[in-house]
Parts: C-alpha cells; structure tokens; sequence
C-alpha cells in the first residue's frame, strides 16, 4: 500500500486539501478534549480511547517514520510521523489529566477510598500496553502496512466511544455540543467516495460497499451522540468563565 499511497499523493493534488481537512478534523477533537479537561476538570472520551489513540498513534509513528526512511523521506510520510507525535503529546496531556482530576470519577467504583496517584497509573500502564499489543496484532492481521486500515477505524472509535460515556453521565460535563458535531463532521468525511475523502481517494481498497453501510452506520451513531448531548440540561457557569459550548 505504501507504493499506491505515494502515487496518490504525488499525482493527485486534492488529495492533500482533504487529508490536511481530515488531520483538521482529528486535531480539533482532542483539542475540545484538553480545552474541556482543563476547564471542566471532566474529559469528554473514556479513558480506554486516550489509551488505545495512544497505542495507535505511536505504533503508526513509527510505522511512518520506517516508510519514510526507507521511500527517500516522502513528504506524506515524513509529515505524518510528525503529526502522530504532536497527537502523542495530547494524550500523553489527557492522561496526565486523567490522573490529576480524574482519577476518583474513572476508578473510584473501582475502590474503597480514594484512588491513589499509583494505583491509576498502573491502570494507565496496563492498558497501554494490552492496547499497543491490540493495535499491533490486528494491523499484523490486516496487512495494514501504512496503517491506513486502522487509521478509518479509529474515526469509527471516536463516532461510538465518546457517546457511551455521555449516556453514563447523563449531563453535558466534561462534553461539548461543539466537539458532537466536529465528530459527526469527521465520521460522515471518513466515508466520502472518491475525490471527497481521503481514504477512497487515496487508494480504492476502501471504495467498497462495505465501507459505505459502516459509514452510515457509525455516523447514524455519531448523530444520535449530537441529539443525545443537546437532550441534557446546558451547563451552568462556575465560575467567571463561561462554559465549553
């Protein structure tokens, strides 16, 4: 696949707008993600996604920085490594949160008292590790040699996972109606067909039906995620600053 991604990417213009949209798209969701776990002392992903994006994230660093290395540094892949560590360092800050503010609301049913500072990073340890472990026996599986393949299904992950805790919370802490609908903007966008969306336009591997009824499913997931949100009670201030809309 690597070969068939370099020919996309140097012969066909558009298709570095609609991967610069997408990388957008991903950018903007963890950024509502630290926004609002800082202000709202409340992250709006369970913390199974900061550990499996994580695992994904490094693994697909790496595999694009072998790629690039051995294709003469392709831009593609050179950039691409690059963004998939400046994604590490914002979930490395999620987990870093997660600990700080977090940690009695993630594993507190877990325990009889307060969660210790060790007791959460061993969690953390732990499911970083089963996730690297995960995310590199299915790419092992797949053949997915530039993690193409897994790169559309965690767009898949963020469409369903995010929901699952809202549902559990019952409010839109730690939540945002801004952040619901930039997440049913990239599940739709991971769908496109050619000359829309970068995974078809990259490589028809992906332009297939299979590919499309997932992606009205995930993103039928996705807007029910939005309806749910917008069915809870608006956050009220606390505070001088206003809340994350």
């Amino acid at each position: 696949m690597a070969e068939e991604l370099m020919r996309s990417y140097s012969s066909n213009p558009t298709l570095l707008w609609l991967s610069a949209f997408t990388f957008l798209i991903g950018y903007l969701e963890y950024i509502y993600s630290f926004r609002l776990v800082v202000r709202e002392k409340s992250a709006p992903f369970p913390i199974w996604m900061h550990t499996l994006y994580l695992a994904h994230d490094s693994t697909g660093a790496v595999v694009f920085l072998q790629l690039a290395r051995q294709h003469h540094y392709f831009w593609f892949f050179t950039l691409a490594s690059i963004a998939l560590v400046i994604w590490n360092g914002f979930e490395c800050f999620n987990l870093y949160m997660a600990v700080k503010v977090e940690r009695q609301e993630i594993w507190g049913k877990l325990y009889d008292g307060p969660v210790s500072v060790g007791s959460a990073v061993y969690r953390i340890a732990a499911q970083v590790v089963l996730m690297v472990s995960v995310v590199n026996i299915v790419r092992v599986f797949m053949n997915d040699t530039a993690m193409f393949k897994w790169f559309a299904l965690t767009n898949v992950v963020m469409a369903v996972g995010p929901g699952i805790l809202w549902s559990e919370r019952r409010s839109r802490k730690g939540s945002s109606i801004g952040l619901a609908i930039v997440i049913v903007v990239g599940t739709v966008n991971t769908f496109l067909p050619p000359g829309f969306g970068m995974w078809t336009t990259a490589t028809p591997y992906f332009d297939q039906p299979w590919f499309y009824i997932a992606g009205v499913v995930v993103s039928a997931i996705a807007l029910r995620n939005l309806v749910m949100l917008l069915s809870f009670d608006p956050k009220i201030a606390n505070g001088p600053r206003k809340p994350i809309w």
